[in-house]
């Protein structure tokens, strides 16, 4: 068996590893992605007629969405109502597999990491869902089932 101080640098490396691990993206984008990629994804981001109108069906209400990105302002109750649209998160969805991950893409003039700020998003969906349905099952338990 070998000595403790022998384990040291292997432990110090393991340890390293793991933090580097927990610490940084999985894949660090660091070159532009092709134009086409860029066109496409762009189009989607900013199709105002898609997220402005896609809580319709589920919620009738109609939001003040340029992009993607402007649901980062709504109101709680707004965030809410689009996150938990089917019509509004389908769109979410297919961007998360079609944003490359291993390069940055052009949005209105900056090169930006756009599959990891969708993913985000993504996530604060499904944070905002999550938290509001345990606030609704809890209400149905407090005043409907007692």
């Amino acid at each position: 068996m070998l000595s403790s101080s022998a384990n040291l640098p292997l432990l110090l490396l393991l340890l390293l590893l793991l933090f580097l691990g927990v610490t940084t993206s999985p894949v660090l984008a660091t070159r532009k992605c092709s134009s086409d990629v860029s066109t496409r994804i762009q189009a989607t981001l900013d199709n105002s007629v898609l997220f402005s109108s896609c809580a319709m069906p589920s919620a009738g209400v109609r939001t003040d969405a340029r992009s993607l990105f402007d649901v980062l302002a709504f109101s709680e109750r707004d965030f809410l109502i689009f996150c938990r649209s089917p019509a509004c998160m389908k769109p979410v969805k297919k961007l998360l597999r079609a944003i490359p991950s291993d390069c940055l893409v052009t949005y209105h003039g900056a090169r930006r990491n756009l599959s990891e700020e969708v993913s985000t998003l993504y996530r604060q969906c499904a944070e905002v869902v999550g938290a509001a349905d345990l606030t609704d099952e809890d209400y149905v338990y407090r005043y409907f089932l007692d």
